[in-house]
């Protein structure tokens, strides 16, 4: 079985599906995790979290490293604090390096096998293809929890910390598969699978599970929401989605009827393939059974 080299980019400890997305790469055979980059604000925070995981599921070989805590065009900074830094000790150090140059390094390393997963806002990935533009040449595809575009929710997170980001990518030529809030919102990790994973008693499920009571504290939330987990599950079981080619821009400025960060549908060449349905049955219980493992 030829296994997915997977390159994740995370704004980890705010919302519990980024811990949750890693912990699911790292349980899923056919990925290979490469390394794994950090964005948004409290940066060296948010690597330690990764790293936490990474040493806790004996990966330590995985590199990790913190990237950019400001904005593509040095606008001002909109994220959520971290709220899951209660699992690290004072054993769990700043890992060293830098996100741009780790991402770089990777890509170049292995032309045309990487799978770069961005499931945070998209500061990193922009920096590092405008400091080394061959890199369009050389990813294999960008996968990108991001966006909405018939939701409810005009404007989505990840879009919304970093409009100009957002907007450099989506205009990258480069094999584009976007998962909004349109899919995700749909899938869930049920509340009838957290008794499995909290009665798991090893270091790995402990952890997890230490991580989504920290959220569900700060959040007054329940189960959440797996936004991130479905982009990860998308490299290697593309499948589990229903893509429809769209040409999509981003508004880096509101306007009459225009939201700042909202995804425009242009009728254009398409630049990116968007899922606009999900088996979100045989998702959410591939995602549980991971987790689980």
């Amino acid at each position: 079985m030829n296994s997915v080299k997977l390159f994740l980019d995370t704004d980890i400890g705010t919302d519990v599906d980024d811990a949750l997305a890693l912990a699911f790469a790292l349980n899923s055979p056919e990925i290979e995790s490469l390394a794994v980059t950090v964005v948004s604000t409290e940066v060296k925070l948010r690597s330690r979290l990764a790293a936490k995981i990474l040493k806790t599921w004996s990966c330590d070989d995985i590199p990790v490293a913190a990237g950019r805590a400001d904005t593509f065009d040095n606008r001002t900074v909109f994220a959520n604090p971290v709220n899951q830094q209660g699992v690290l000790t004072a054993d769990d150090p700043v890992p060293p390096g830098n996100a741009i140059d780790l991402m770089i390094e990777a890509i170049q390393s292995h032309p045309g096998e990487v799978t770069l997963v961005s499931i945070g806002q998209l500061t990193n990935v922009a920096t590092a293809f405008s400091q080394a533009p061959e890199l369009t040449e050389q990813v294999q595809r960008l996968v990108m929890m991001a966006g909405a575009v018939e939701h409810e929710r005009k404007i989505e997170y990840n879009v919304r910390c970093d409009p100009a980001a957002a907007a450099y990518v989506f205009d990258l030529p480069v094999e584009k598969i976007l998962i909004p809030l349109d899919v995700t919102t749909r899938c869930k990790y049920r509340e009838q699978y957290h008794t499995e994973l909290a009665g798991g008693g090893t270091a790995r499920s402990a952890l997890i599970w230490q991580m989504i009571q920290a959220w569900q504290e700060a959040t007054g939330r329940i189960e959440p929401i797996l936004h991130d987990p479905l982009a990860v599950a998308i490299s290697f079981v593309p499948e589990l989605v229903t893509l429809e080619p769209m040409c999509l821009t981003v508004a880096t400025e509101a306007g009459p009827g225009v939201e700042l960060g909202q995804l425009i549908v242009q009728g254009e060449e398409p630049n990116a393939r968007v899922a606009v349905d999900v088996d979100v049955e045989r998702f959410e219980m591939l995602f549980a059974e991971r987790l689980a493992r």
